[in-house]
């Protein structure tokens, strides 16, 4: 917005009062304004005229160095000098009117530039009050002093010239006005382009943002996709070449090498098809008591078989009963999600321990990882969609970058959300907090109604440790 808009907004404030004019401070250009007009008509003197008499030329100096020291002090005193400084020039060029020969100096025009100021920069009631001014400056001498410096025929052009004064004052007040009123729809104009253009800013990134997850999801998809099915078409073509040397069981391996690329191709697409859906409709929970320890022996126990391909220690830490009231399918895909992740960021002979513990009403889930870490600058992004941190770049570790951010929409689903600590080269803790409950109730017969058990033995399968040993040592 330029300067000349913000100028007449502050001019719009005014409102009309004897206080009006320098409530605000000074007006633009006063000083060089008020300078201007005490000049010219010291300056109008030079021109010849019948006589001039010294003792009001000489009032008249003294009151214009006043008029030059009220301007200079406007922004000390502006509601004195506002009314002081316009009021002060009627009466100026009424001493210059009487000192240079009376009506017939010609001076009389300087009353015009007082009142075309108060037209400009004050309200109605003060622009009346000059008027006012003005009709007394020149009728009191045409009373008091009459003839022959102020003929009786002088009033009317005490009419016409006051007469002229108040049409064009209130006109230029009026036209000043509407500019003012316009001046102010500029400004909220101006200020909803701003908010517009704001707005559309914040859109554009979005699309921005929305452009690159497109072109990551083709180069994911892609990849994802284009590797197990050339794997697929390659043991098929071997599975199913006549070749009559080819052995049940070497038949056998290419089929089970085609199956585990079917399910990461089913893996990949029911990852996108989740996503896809909490975008359009908010994940919807069946949430019911869930045995906590139960759901992470499951998790370790799925996670066995990679953990123990790479010799990387199992633990499992957790009290025995404690229940989080959850969506106990969509808690196991979270924890399965965080433990599959732990695994890949971990170097062989390292440790991914699971771990619960209750704090009041809460119960605190940590999966933790001795790994290679994240850097700081990959935290913010972490849980974004289709986003790999630069370890999983670096060290060439396989993923499509969907795992935490569904694990995200399933914490947020709960009222949760999903916490991260991670040091490079030391390891990565990830945490989650769900509302614990009370076990559900039990039947007569003393088994549980609404959690299904696992199968007995599945809580030792992959533990090292309890949770009651480690209390005992203070790590829970």
């Amino acid at each position: 917005m330029s300067a000349t808009t913000h100028r007449l907004a502050w001019r719009g404030k005014l409102r009309s009062g004897f206080g009006a004019l320098g409530a605000a401070g000074a007006p633009d250009h006063a000083l060089s304004f008020t300078a201007i007009a005490v000049a010219t008509a010291f300056l109008l003197l030079l021109m010849p005229s019948g006589g001039q008499r010294g003792s009001e030329l000489a009032a008249a100096a003294i009151l214009g160095a006043l008029l030059l020291g009220l301007a200079l002090a406007w922004e000390a005193a502006p509601r004195l000098a506002g009314p002081a400084v316009p009021l002060g020039y009627i009466a100026l060029a009424a001493l210059l009117r009487d000192g240079a020969g009376g009506s017939a100096s010609g001076f009389g025009g300087l009353f015009l530039l007082p009142v075309l100021w108060l037209a400009l920069t004050a309200g109605r009631r003060m622009l009346t009050l000059g008027l006012g001014a003005m009709f007394l400056a020149q009728l009191l001498p045409l009373v008091l002093i009459g003839e022959p410096a102020y003929p009786k025929s002088g009033w009317r052009a005490i009419v016409v010239l006051t007469s002229v004064a108040a049409i064009t004052g209130l006109m230029v007040q009026h036209l000043v006005g509407e500019a003012r009123r316009r001046a102010s729809r500029l400004q909220a104009q101006a200020a909803d382009l701003e908010r517009a253009s704001a707005r559309l800013a914040q859109q554009n990134e979005r699309l921005l943002e929305l452009d690159r997850m497109k072109d990551e999801l083709i180069a994911v998809v892609s990849h994802e996709l284009r590797t197990p099915l050339t794997s697929i078409s390659g043991y098929l073509d071997l599975a199913l070449a006549p070749d009559e040397t080819l052995v049940p069981q070497t038949r056998e391996r290419y089929l089970s090498t085609v199956r585990r690329n079917v399910d990461r191709l089913t893996s990949l697409v029911n990852d996108l098809l989740f996503l896809a859906r909490n975008d359009s409709h908010p994940l919807e929970l069946e949430p019911c008591p869930v045995d906590l320890a139960q759901v992470l022996d499951e998790a370790a126990e799925t996670a066995a078989p990679a953990a123990e391909g790479r010799r990387i220690e199992l633990t499992v830490e957790a009290e025995s009963p404690l229940h989080v009231l959850a969506d106990r399918r969509r808690l196991l895909q979270l924890i399965d999600n965080l433990v599959s992740n732990a695994l890949k960021f971990t170097l062989e002979g390292g440790r991914v321990r699971l771990a619960a513990r209750r704090d009041a009403d809460s119960v605190f889930i940590t999966v933790t990882d001795s790994g290679v870490g994240i850097s700081p600058d990959d935290l913010p992004r972490l849980f974004d969609r289709f986003y790999r941190a630069s370890t999983a770049t670096g060290n060439a570790i396989p993923g499509t970058g969907l795992g935490l951010a569904i694990s995200q929409v399933i914490a947020e689903a709960h009222g949760s959300t999903i916490r991260v600590e991670s040091t490079p080269g030391e390891g990565t803790t990830f945490e989650l907090a769900l509302p614990a409950t009370d076990p559900p109730a039990r039947n007569r017969a003393g088994a549980a109604t609404a959690i299904p058990r696992a199968a007995k033995g599945a809580r030792a399968h992959g533990r090292s440790s309890w949770a009651r040993s480690a209390r005992s040592r203070g790590e829970v």
